[in-house]
């Protein structure tokens, strides 16, 4: 079980790296406990991923019933975990960093506590009223650029690897993520 140090000593190292600070991968624990702990980070984002659906309506959602949408969601968000780790363990072999891969996604796994943050953040600003809609869509399309430069960051440091390839895995995943989504709407349509 992890115990709530671990879990502050990994939000620390993911925080870090938001500022920019390669360092921040010193605070993970890159061990094969570390990386199995990681994924329990689904579970403390959980939340505010529901939260997420449940402000954020989708017209895919008006003819499911609450049974579907919490059935197929759940197991979309269960693929979105697994799916991208899975990959990345055939393409570290590919481009050789397989010592590398643990921390690499022990990073991008911890990583998701500050997207989902950044995420509810918007939420409860479209939510207050106080921020203008046209606002909040710019504000949406700029966090989705910077994370996806913390993205960047995570696979450039994690991977240690240079160049166009940690472009092409940031690209890989968040194609593989739109993927996800669609076929996630199209089961619920």
């Amino acid at each position: 079980m992890i115990t709530k140090q671990e879990v502050l000593l990994s939000l620390y190292g993911v925080w870090r790296l938001l500022l920019r600070d390669p360092k921040g991968m010193d605070w993970l624990d890159d061990s094969e406990d570390g990386f199995w702990k990681s994924f329990l980070c689904a579970v403390l984002v959980f939340p505010g991923f529901v939260l997420l659906l449940a402000f954020s309506p989708t017209p895919f959602y008006e003819d499911a019933g609450v049974i579907r949408i919490f059935i197929v969601e759940s197991s979309s968000y269960v693929i979105g975990w697994v799916a991208w780790p899975l990959l990345v363990s055939y393409a570290a072999k590919a481009f050789d960093r397989e010592e590398k891969f643990i921390r690499y996604i022990v990073a991008y796994n911890w990583s998701a506590a500050i997207q989902i943050g950044v995420y509810v953040i918007i939420l409860l600003l479209r939510s207050s009223g106080a921020v203008p809609e046209g606002f909040i869509g710019l504000l949406s399309f700029a966090a989705l650029i910077f994370l996806l430069g913390y993205q960047l960051l995570i696979a450039r440091v994690g991977l240690d690897i240079k160049g166009n390839l940690p472009i092409a895995m940031v690209g890989a995943d968040f194609l593989l993520g739109q993927i996800i989504r669609a076929v996630t709407f199209n089961l619920l349509h």
